[in-house]
């Protein structure tokens, strides 16, 4: 945790230093039956900002959650509860070049993402994933101050946990994520 907020402390310092800031959302383009349940696939909110050395970095903060209660009108089953949320930040890094008023991107995004799962009859579930991500991005300047664009992600997830040293269980997940973004900058 200490490792993030130093990351984010910064990823602030740059920005304070920069002329142009901005703010950008994300549109999936697969469907939403498709992320339903899919761990790293919550929408964000991006901080773009540029540097004097041609890097763009953008700071992403993802944020999820869902729940289910089943109420059962029998009086033999007890009733359900079961919800789980997710938390992300993450960093990108990349290299951008402009043509005109196009500007292309590629770098990586890495970070953290907690998961939380809980339910009426089962354990909580608390997982720190690591998020490794190859992209590729272009958006097209409509004026100074807005822009849309497209970006695929290579999403890589890691997770490593032992349970009382009885066994340990490692999750790996890959997917490709193609966007649509919308970025504002002042």
């Amino acid at each position: 945790m200490k490792k993030i907020l130093l990351l984010i402390l910064l990823a602030s310092l740059l920005i304070s230093q920069q002329p142009k800031k901005g703010i950008g959302f994300e549109f999936h383009t697969f469907p939403t039956t498709f992320l339903i349940g899919e761990v790293g696939s919550s929408m964000g909110v991006y901080f773009p900002f540029g540097t004097a050395s041609g890097l763009f970095i953008e700071p992403l903060i993802t944020y999820s959650s869902s729940s289910t209660e089943t109420d059962y009108d029998d009086s033999y089953t007890d009733d359900d509860e079961y919800s789980s949320s997710s938390l992300g930040i993450t960093l990108g890094i990349f290299k951008s070049t402009y043509s005109n008023k196009m500007r292309t991107y590629f770098g990586v995004r890495a970070g953290k993402i907690w998961d939380v799962s809980e339910g009426t009859n089962i354990d909580t579930d608390e997982d720190e994933l690591l998020i490794i991500a190859p992209t590729f991005g272009a958006e097209y300047f409509i004026n100074e101050s807005f822009s849309f664009g497209g970006e695929a992600m290579y999403t890589m997830l890691t997770d490593e946990n032992d349970d009382n040293n009885s066994y340990t269980r490692t999750y790996k997940s890959s997917m490709l994520i193609p966007k649509f973004m919308v970025r504002f900058y002042y």
